[in-house]
């Protein structure tokens, strides 16, 4: 029997009279370790600021965010850990369908109207399922990837009633260590009983990793034939087609899911930037409108859907709209320079091709003035935006610095630097791509070969040197930084305690975990800077 006494909930509803009626429910199983809140925004502050054991979440959340989009926003930014119970209540019978489609269902989910025992019974179930995982999430509270994935060997060995949820885990578990041949092995021993849609997408996903493109689409399309509401294998697929060089085909396929489900903004978005580099704006401009739209009273907004939207009206020739949109932006977002950045950098490309050079200098001022406050949070799309700015303003040495800066951060991204030759070509600056492209990505990986041989060869202190200039240098590159930091924690552990080099290596995490925080190797010297604080008794 699960002690409810213990347990923290957070209860989440519009109505204060309902919420109040759960909250009254809870209390009779001795859950009184309760809190309310009435929308998504307030609730994901509560859940920031504390620990909850479980979230209790109506559906209908009223005007913006429901609670389904809540759910995987707080699962997508780890707001929350694994071993937190989500429970979805809710009257409407569709959301049945909805957790169909789902990529990211909750724990449980209850149709109104329920009995008090049926809420008992359901979440004793949820609880006990959780308490039997509880080995892999310490597991992966503590970032370790390879102990949790051992923690579901165990289970496996113990013939655990849970065997394919742990088989399931264990599978992403591998992904994520990029152990893809493992993995895939695990998923095809998986389908030789079942078709399961989730097993042939992590197959899928196996496969890509490894360059089966080809038998990566072969399994997402049998995912769908399968199931034709498993949403999370369309988004793949049109990936993966993207990667064969079939817009048309990509573009279709999200489409098609967006037909089954209409409601994901992340989809929406995913949709438009396909139309758009796929050259259609009609289905484009559709596709952002109605992010704009479907966001409008939600509270994970982003200035980027505007600029998304404004990108195709100026690019329609409808400027007065596009400069509309843009400003509508600032009504939303107030006084942010993350926000002003990438919308005054829209506006001067939207002066510029309307032939208002004035108007087009004065908005790229402001842009500027606002990138000075934002330093490292410039996106890869302002910053494209930005270096298109500054070239067709004449601001040639600052556009040159930008695009070195870009290609140097991410020399390994194609797709960037893709964009950024195009760009180049688009203000009639073609001929600078060896020296501003390639060469720029040459440099860093030569700095980055480099440091790596000498930490090899022993010359800790020169790699450390060498390192920690070029990401000083390259402050949005990971691989150098990832690579600084590890040599900074092997250096304090062959050798003793430096509390300075630890301390740069602990903000040069800090600078990149937003970000890159789910990548392994980042988790691994994660895992390695705490063994070593351990070692020496520090806390990190």
């Amino acid at each position: 029997m699960t002690d409810f006494s213990k347990k923290r909930v957070l209860i989440i509803d519009d109505s204060q009279a309902m919420a109040s009626s759960l909250r009254m429910t809870l209390t009779n199983f001795g859950m009184t370790r309760s809190e309310m809140a009435n929308t998504a925004g307030e609730a994901l502050f509560r859940i920031r600021n504390r620990e909850f054991d479980m979230i209790v979440c109506d559906y209908n959340l009223g005007e913006g965010t429901d609670g389904q989009q809540l759910l995987e926003t707080l699962r997508r930014q780890e707001v929350i850990l694994p071993s937190v119970v989500f429970l979805m209540v809710t009257a409407e019978r569709q959301y049945e369908k909805v957790v169909l489609c789902a990529e990211m269902a909750p724990d449980d989910y209850l149709l109104k109207p329920f009995t008090a025992e049926t809420m008992r019974v359901r979440l004793e179930r949820v609880f006990e399922k959780k308490e039997a995982f509880a080995p892999i999430y310490h597991q992966l509270a503590q970032n370790d990837i390879g102990a949790a994935l051992a923690a579901c060997d165990t289970l496996l060995v113990d013939r655990t009633r849970y065997v394919i949820d742990v088989m399931r885990m264990k599978g992403e578990l591998l992904l994520e260590l990029g152990r893809e041949e493992e993995a895939q092995q695990l998923y095809e021993q998986i389908l030789a009983t079942r078709a399961v849609p989730w097993a042939r997408l992590g197959l899928a996903r196996a496969m890509r990793a490894t360059g089966e493109i080809g038998a990566a689409n072969e399994q997402l399309q049998l995912a769908i034939e399968e199931m034709p509401e498993f949403l999370p294998a369309y988004d793949l697929l049109a990936k993966v087609e993207e990667e064969q060089g079939d817009m048309e085909k990509a573009q279709q396929t999200l489409d098609k899911a967006i037909k089954v489900s209409p409601g994901s903004v992340a989809r929406q978005t995913a949709f438009g930037e396909v139309a758009y580099r796929n050259g259609d704006l009609a289905t484009a401009a559709q596709a952002f409108g109605r992010v704009v739209e479907s966001n409008r009273n939600a509270f994970m907004r982003s200035p980027q859907e505007f600029v998304n939207l404004g990108r195709i009206q100026m690019e329609q020739q409808q400027f007065d709209k596009a400069l509309q949109t843009l400003n509508g932006a600032r009504s939303v977002f107030g006084d942010d320079p993350q926000m002003e950045l990438a919308v005054s950098t829209m506006e001067s490309l939207t002066h510029q091709v309307a032939g208002n050079p004035d108007k087009a200098r004065d908005a790229l001022v402001r842009a500027l003035a606002a990138r000075d406050q934002v330093r490292l949070n410039l996106g890869d799309a302002t910053a494209l935006d930005l270096a298109k700015a500054c070239f067709l303003n004449g601001k040639e040495d600052e556009a040159r610095a930008l695009v070195k800066e870009m290609t140097s951060n991410f020399y390994d991204d194609t797709r960037l630097q893709q964009s950024v030759r195009q760009m180049l070509e688009s203000v009639g600056r073609g001929h600078e791509s060896k020296s501003l492209v390639e060469d720029s990505a040459m440099e860093v990986v030569k700095l980055n070969n480099e440091g790596v041989l000498l930490a090899r060869q022993g010359n800790l202190q020169g790699a450390i040197d060498l390192l920690l200039e070029a990401s000083h240098r390259m402050p949005q590159n990971i691989q150098l930084a990832l690579n600084a930091a590890q040599a900074m924690i092997v250096e304090s552990d062959r050798y003793g305690w430096n509390a300075e080099h630890m301390k740069a290596a602990q903000q040069l995490l800090a600078m990149h975990e937003t970000r890159y925080g789910k990548l392994d190797k980042f988790k691994k010297i994660k895992v390695m800077m705490k063994d070593v604080g351990a070692k020496f008794g520090v806390d990190l």
